[in-house]
């Protein structure tokens, strides 16, 4: 259970580097025409983004640790790479498993 953990976690904060396109938009400046400063909004994690760029205080279109965290999404992923994980592990288990069983019969 450890291990699986340990993977997910690794695999969840790795997945903030995954470019995500959506549709979300955020305002980046407000001088000159709206269609200008309203552009495509950069957001990390995957399959459920859970980083997004914070045009108030970061460079834009650059995730960091300045930017917006959203813990249920965080979670979401984290959930989804926690049972890959575990179904991961338990493949990799079984032929270890059927070798020891068929060695004992």
């Amino acid at each position: 259970m450890i291990i699986a953990a340990s993977l997910a976690l690794t695999l969840t904060i790795a997945s903030a580097f995954v470019a995500v396109s959506t549709d979300e938009r955020a305002m980046y400046g407000h001088e000159g025409p709206l269609g200008q400063n309203c552009l495509p909004r950069e957001l990390g994690g995957w399959p459920a983004p859970y980083l997004a760029d914070n045009p108030n205080t970061s460079v834009p279109h650059k995730l960091g640790p300045e930017d917006n965290f959203r813990p249920g999404p965080f979670v979401a992923t984290f959930s989804f790479w926690f049972l890959v994980s575990l179904a991961l592990l338990r493949l990799l288990r079984a032929p270890a498993r059927r070798a020891s069983n068929h060695r004992s019969s």
